[in-house]
């Protein structure tokens, strides 16, 4: 089983609705096997025409039997339900791995990006320091450099958010589970690179 399969399962086993469901599931169960137990009961009878009725598949044979049939579409509607929500865990941990995946390749292009913009302000400072240059010129890149920096942190902010959600949502160790599965590895491999949330986004 790989570590996102891992974390899925976690968040399942962690979900209160299907913790719900489970017991709603078993106390069905018992009141399935209850009724089906009763069953010989209904021919422990001294009266004639009940005991005819029963024989025939009637009276309290066929309450029963509806009883049971009752509980069998209950326990099939709970499997489903249990089905449902156990899919929506499982979209929703893959989704925040594959939104914290988007997040990294867009922060990698921003900051390539960056370090570009900054070797060109360099230059132009150094420029605009033997009076080459103007002054709006220079607040313009100085500007576009705080702006590029604020993308950056967004991005790292928003990988940050989605490891939270994740650690809510399994349960996992952040640095055992949680990164190792983000790169898709486990157990091994360099988690040096994956953002932490008082990382230096640029």
């Amino acid at each position: 089983m790989d570590c996102l399969e891992t974390l899925t399962q976690r968040a399942i086993n962690r979900s209160s609705e299907i913790k719900a469901i489970n017991e709603q599931l078993e106390l069905t169960a018992q009141r399935q096997d209850y009724a089906e137990a009763r069953q010989w009961t209904n021919y422990l009878t001294l009266d004639p025409i009940r005991l005819v009725q029963n024989v025939l598949g009637g009276g309290d044979v066929q309450r029963r039997g509806l009883e049971i049939a009752s509980l069998e579409l209950d326990e099939a509607d709970l499997i489903r339900q249990r089905e449902n929500q156990a899919q929506q865990i499982a979209d929703d941990v893959v989704g925040l791995v594959l939104s914290y995946e988007k997040l990294g390749r867009e922060y990698e292009l921003l900051h390539s990006r960056l370090q570009t913009h900054l070797l060109q302000v360099q230059v132009m400072e150094a420029q605009y320091r033997t009076g080459q240059g103007s002054t709006s010129r220079m607040l313009t890149m100085w500007q576009r450099t705080d702006d590029m920096k604020a993308r950056c942190d967004e991005k790292r902010i928003g990988q940050a958010q989605d490891r939270r959600e994740l650690e809510i949502l399994t349960g996992a160790d952040a640095e055992t589970q949680i990164y190792p599965a983000l790169i898709g590895v486990c157990g091994h491999g360099d988690t040096s690179t994956i953002p932490r949330a008082t990382r230096d986004s640029a």
